[in-house]
């Protein structure tokens, strides 16, 4: 089915729509409408994009010893990464991928000792820098959507959220106990990928990740949003330090500033003085209905000042109704924001922030099976993630192109994998299809 929104009613500061709509990458989508009538002849564009992603992984740093060296890194890099694509979630079907298609591979890397052993190929790729590895591929696909995508005016919505690879942790009733791999990152709606990202120390958690990310990051013309665990004033200090603005959710356990706001978005006659906008959708058997209220009249909160630049506070009021009964349920969520006057930015906020939950977690367990990652070495478990979300992020660009599930894209691959290989890099070869849509 399509997705439609259109405008039922506005009056002063009361804006009311009813939309059914999905929030999704607004770069992708944009590319997405400008290649649809595109013929592409994909034999005029060449494989330039493969051999600079080659480039890429031979600028790792290498930390073997040398004269012991039989396979080079970045060969092994990119086999891994383009099994990833070809259906392989293992290190196993890995290894018969790059056996299965030796002779291709041979055509763009050197591979002077053939083909490695599965072993081998899980320990060079658990020596890489997993930061390293991801930031460099990440900024490089970033720059070839923004070939195509015109730049934006608006702001884009950055969510900070965590996630566990449940595969990659040991009760100690089978061996001994090891912790499940904690991920922090933090994805970019407009871009529809993780544009920065590290793992969570075993004896830590993601509180102080998520300042040491953002402080990373120029956020200007950006909202971070994070749930509300990651609203922490050091979170807020990061935010308004690199020039961003910021959504985040409060939680009871935050004690009197989560009470205040409560309190007062529970108040009727309060409730008047709010902005309002408010979204219907109606979903399978029921309908949801999102109201928004936002003030920027704060000066009555208790240590307001704590919290750096805070401006105003927000509520989200979400009712679902399921239509073949009497069943209501409400849920309600509060914020602190540090700009006014913009209750549909609010509201975009609010509701772009769960799209990582749809758009990164769920197609790394349901596409790419991360929760099967079992690696027992901490930094092989790390990497084969790694490779995995920028394998995630390739399939998503050319997606567009395909017009077929993310999890349909990987088969695919797999009943031709030479040709479609082929073919993605030629897709993300924007430049190439940017001059054919100038054409």
């Amino acid at each position: 089915m399509r997705n439609y929104a259109f405008f039922v009613l506005y009056f002063n500061k009361r804006i009311n729509w009813v939309i059914i709509m999905a929030k999704k990458s607004k770069k992708l989508e944009e590319i997405r409408e400008m290649v649809k009538k595109l013929n592409i002849n994909y034999e005029e564009i060449d494989l330039s994009v493969l051999n600079n992603f080659v480039t890429i992984t031979k600028k790792l740093d290498d930390k073997r010893v040398q004269y012991k060296v039989k396979h080079n890194m970045s060969d092994i890099v990119i086999i891994t990464l383009l099994g990833i694509l070809a259906n392989a979630n293992n290190w196993i079907e890995i290894h018969c991928f790059a056996v299965s298609h030796e002779k291709w591979l041979k055509t763009f890397l050197e591979l002077p000792s053939g083909i490695l052993s599965h072993d081998t190929i899980q320990r060079v790729i658990s020596i890489i820098n997993p930061s390293t590895l991801y930031t460099s591929t990440v900024k490089y696909l970033m720059n070839l959507i923004d070939n195509l995508a015109k730049p934006s005016n608006n702001k884009d919505v950055k969510s900070m959220d965590g996630k566990t690879i449940n595969g990659s942790s040991r009760s100690e009733l089978t061996t001994d106990k090891i912790s499940p791999t904690n991920v922090m990152s933090i994805y970019s709606h407009d871009y529809g990928m993780s544009i920065i990202q590290d793992f969570i120390g075993e004896k830590s958690n993601e509180i102080p990740m998520g300042p040491e990310l953002i402080k990373q990051l120029n956020l200007s013309s950006s909202i971070i949003t994070a749930d509300a665990l990651n609203t922490q004033k050091e979170t807020v200090k990061a935010v308004v330090k690199a020039k961003g603005d910021y959504v985040l959710a409060l939680k009871a356990n935050q004690g009197t500033i989560y009470q205040e706001v409560s309190e007062y978005f529970h108040d009727n006659d309060l409730l008047k003085e709010t902005e309002y906008y408010s979204e219907t959708e109606k979903s399978h058997s029921k309908f949801i209905k999102r109201e928004y209220y936002m003030i920027n009249n704060i000066n009555w909160i208790t240590n307001y000042k704590e919290w750096k630049n805070l401006k105003s506070i927000g509520y989200e009021k979400k009712t679902i109704e399921f239509i073949n009964n009497d069943k209501k349920i409400i849920e309600e969520r509060f914020f602190i924001i540090n700009f006014e006057n913009d209750i549909k930015m609010f509201a975009d906020a609010v509701r772009k922030h769960w799209g990582v939950e749809n758009n990164l977690h769920a197609p790394l367990d349901i596409v790419f099976r991360e929760d099967d990652n079992t690696t027992l070495e901490k930094n092989g478990a790390k990497n084969l993630s790694i490779l995995k979300r920028i394998a995630l992020n390739i399939i998503k660009i050319v997606q567009c192109f395909y017009n077929i599930s993310l999890k349909l894209i990987r088969y695919k691959i797999s009943m031709n994998t030479e040709e479609e290989l082929e073919k993605i890099f030629k897709i993300i070869n924007t430049k190439e299809i940017k001059s054919m849509l100038d054409a």
